[in-house]
């Protein structure tokens, strides 16, 4: 098993990534085609897939935030689900960051909300239930999202959280003006 960077959307791996991408996560939480080719060609933004052979497991994708990083979306594939690699693969992945992580997650509602937000406790992250967190929409027609924050391996500062926004809002979510 390897893991490895896809460096842009003409990498051989990434229309499968994509394709996963597209149905692991909901219309309001995607990026167009368009602002997916902007963030790959960003210095900032990295895009990481497990592999076996040539089998896509599953795929990381992140921020350099200065100070931290900053998961925008992690998915493994349905074939590989609650075999243990989504857990694995993140565990590796937080023990080779040299910076603490952030990620988002809905709010907790029910028990899929529940499961995921188990699921990242029991890897170390923590809840930040004092930020309020609105996620810039990805797509011009639709509103922000709330959602919350967790972050790995300790809680959040206010300070760190303002320099997240900057790049947030600056860099990382499409500009529609």
């Amino acid at each position: 098993m390897n893991r490895i960077s896809i460096t842009g959307n003409t990498h051989a791996k990434f229309p499968e990534v994509w394709e996963l991408y597209l149905s692991a996560f909901p219309y309001p939480e995607q990026r167009s085609p368009e602002d997916m080719v902007r963030v790959c060609a960003h210095k900032d933004y990295h895009l990481e897939a497990w592999v076996e052979g040539e089998e896509l497991l599953g795929f990381i994708e992140w921020w350099h935030c200065g100070n931290l990083r900053f998961i925008e979306h992690y998915a493994i594939h349905p074939n590989h689900r609650s075999s243990g690699y989504g857990s694995r693969f993140l565990q590796e992945w937080l023990n080779a960051s040299e910076l603490p992580v952030l990620l988002e997650i809905e709010p907790v509602i029910d028990d899929i909300t529940r499961r995921r937000q188990i699921f990242y406790h029991r890897l170390g992250f923590k809840d930040n239930p004092d930020i309020d967190y609105w996620l810039p929409p990805y797509h011009i027609e639709l509103q922000v999202i709330n959602l919350w924050v967790m972050t790995y391996p300790g809680f959040l500062t206010e300070a760190d959280y303002a320099l997240f926004k900057q790049k947030l809002v600056r860099e990382i979510m499409p500009s529609f003006e």
